[in-house]
């Protein structure tokens, strides 16, 4: 018998992005069947960087929408062609970096990808910050760890970009199942959630006639 999952609620996710703390974020087991940490761009720290390497051990990527990938001219590294898959661009590391891997100087990157008074001028090309573009509408449009990670920023009030990193398994051949998430998140005490949770509370706060749209989009998307 499978052995019922605990997670927390989108509200205590929400405070811990907010206070620049990490959430585990699960997705669909028909889906990739993943658990990624998740935090905000805005709230980065090297410490928080490091934390998801070392005990993540997955890519680490910056989920931001269209609008700054344009400010920026971060270009798609290729066409989307739909949109079950993750849309990254070319990766950059800010100017100011030596090396630009470790997770000081990554933190400083993502940090100048947020400051709206940075422009294309200020990165190098490639380097080692992985942007995703996320869906303008978020889970409600994509039910993808890439939205997951924007609305979880927007509905903390932060800047609407993430960082996040998947989560592969101790013995580093799979990804994390769910038992191994749900011990992660009990050992480091931090919020766990599912991206269908995330996706039921923005539904909740949608006007009835948004809802009928939103579930259209979906819908023809798929």
């Amino acid at each position: 018998m499978r052995t019922k999952q605990r997670y927390s609620s989108v509200e205590e996710a929400v405070e811990a992005i907010a206070d620049g703390r990490i959430v585990i974020v699960v997705d669909a087991e028909d889906r990739e069947n993943e658990g990624d940490f998740v935090a905000a761009a805005e709230k980065i720290a090297p410490q928080v960087i490091h934390f998801m390497i070392t005990h993540g051990r997955g890519q680490l990527c910056m989920p931001l929408l269209p609008p700054t990938a344009r400010r920026l001219d971060l270009t798609p590294m290729v066409p989307q062609k739909t949109l079950a898959l993750p849309r990254f661009t070319i990766p950059v590391d800010h100017r100011r970096c030596r090396t630009g891997i470790s997770p000081e100087e990554r933190a400083l990157t993502i940090r100048a990808i947020v400051d709206p008074n940075t422009g294309p001028e200020d990165f190098v090309r490639p380097g080692h910050v992985f942007p995703l573009i996320a869906q303008t509408r978020g889970v409600l449009r994509r039910v993808g760890h890439t939205e997951a990670a924007v609305d979880l920023a927007r509905l903390a009030g932060l800047t609407p970009a993430g960082v996040l990193c998947e989560i592969c398994s101790r013995d580093g051949l799979h990804m994390a199942s769910g038992p191994e998430l749900q011990e992660l998140a009990s050992q480091f005490g931090m919020p766990i959630i599912t991206i269908g949770h995330l996706v039921a509370f923005r539904r909740r706060s949608l006007p009835t006639a948004e809802k009928a749209l939103v579930t259209l989009r979906r819908a023809v998307a798929v």
